[in-house]
């Protein structure tokens, strides 16, 4: 069986730009992989209520946040998101473009 290459995540301070697609993933599933979200305060309060910026070691930058959710996040499942390439990487059943 080949085993699969594990993707260290590093935190960045950057929020993502425009939106290029979607993951559908429990908030569970995404502080799992990525940690808990670190750049929540650098997004506008009354539209994001959690938001995490990272890149792995290979320099590439992944983005994900909750856009204009209004219930408790922890049962948000659908996830704004930019750096595809990286974020089809870590959640290759989750993402739609």
């Amino acid at each position: 069986m080949e085993q699969k290459e594990t993707i260290k995540i590093i935190p960045i301070r950057e929020i993502g730009g425009s939106r290029e697609g979607t993951l559908e993933a429990s908030y569970d599933d995404i502080v799992d992989k990525i940690g808990p979200p670190n750049v929540t305060d650098l997004d506008d309060a009354n539209k994001v209520k959690a938001s995490w910026g990272f890149k792995d070691e290979k320099g590439r930058k992944g983005f994900i946040w909750c856009y204009k959710w209004y219930g408790n996040i922890y049962y948000c499942k659908s996830w704004s998101i930019s750096g595809t390439d990286l974020l089809n990487d870590l959640f290759p059943e989750d993402i739609y473009i």
